[in-house]
């Protein structure tokens, strides 16, 4: 084994076991009926390493470590710390405090988008794609993780992104009303700033961001499982 393929081996595999890790903590807080506040406390920290450390992502493609488009990787990645850090954990009690669009199920209750349903989408979509190139790596690739890994973003992209938009939507009025990270004129630097205006334009890079992704991810999995894979074997 190569140096590159040891040392992407180990951090494909430790963030997959991360995300599992946070995969575990959420699902034990949820089926014991806990509140998404106490789901935020529970896996506030281990989701700021994990999140954070995606950031190796953009290095990576940026230098050639991996083959993966270094402008997609950058607008997953950042979109996904952004969330984390200059959303949820600006006001957790808000982002935390409701669901939107809840719909009722029966012997569960109302389900609709919230803080659970962005961390469950990520970590399940992370734990499939670390997983499927820490064994690629390794040598040991497996057919199983191949087709999740190009077969399971199809329902957890969607969802994860519209799961971080609802988190925007909770916080920014939040934001507004405390003026937080904002500047006011007059002032010293003659310059204003609204951080509220800042989230709602970012917000809208998702039109042009999201079927930018979603599309290079069906473009990857029809030549990973479809007829480029095929071709590819009889080459």
């Amino acid at each position: 084994m190569s140096l590159r393929s040891a040392y992407l081996t180990f951090y494909n595999g430790s963030l997959a076991l991360g995300w599992a890790y946070l995969l575990w903590l959420s699902v034990s807080v949820l089926a014991a009926g806990g509140s998404l506040w106490g789901l935020w406390k529970t896996v506030e920290v281990p989701l700021k390493i994990v999140q954070t450390a995606a950031i190796a992502e953009v290095v990576h493609a940026s230098i050639g470590i991996v083959r993966s488009p270094p402008l997609v990787t950058a607008l997953q990645v950042a979109s996904r710390v952004f969330l984390v850090w200059g959303v949820v954990n600006l006001a957790p009690e808000v982002a935390t405090g409701s669901q939107v669009a809840a719909i009722p199920i029966p012997g569960v209750g109302r389900v609709g988008l919230s803080f659970a349903t962005l961390v469950i989408a990520w970590a399940l979509s992370e734990i499939i794609r670390y997983g499927h190139f820490a064994t690629k790596e390794a040598g040991i690739a497996s057919k199983l993780l191949l087709w999740l890994r190009y077969t399971g973003f199809l329902v957890l992209y969607p969802l994860g992104v519209s799961s971080e938009l609802t988190m925007i939507y909770l916080v920014a009025p939040y934001v507004k009303k405390h003026n937080i990270l904002s500047l006011e004129m007059p002032n010293a630097a003659n310059f204003a700033f609204s951080y509220y205006t800042a989230l709602w334009i970012i917000s809208l890079t998702y039109i042009p961001g999201f079927p930018m992704l979603y599309g290079y991810m069906l473009k990857q999995r029809k030549k990973m499982l479809g007829d480029g894979a095929k071709a590819k074997k009889l080459a």
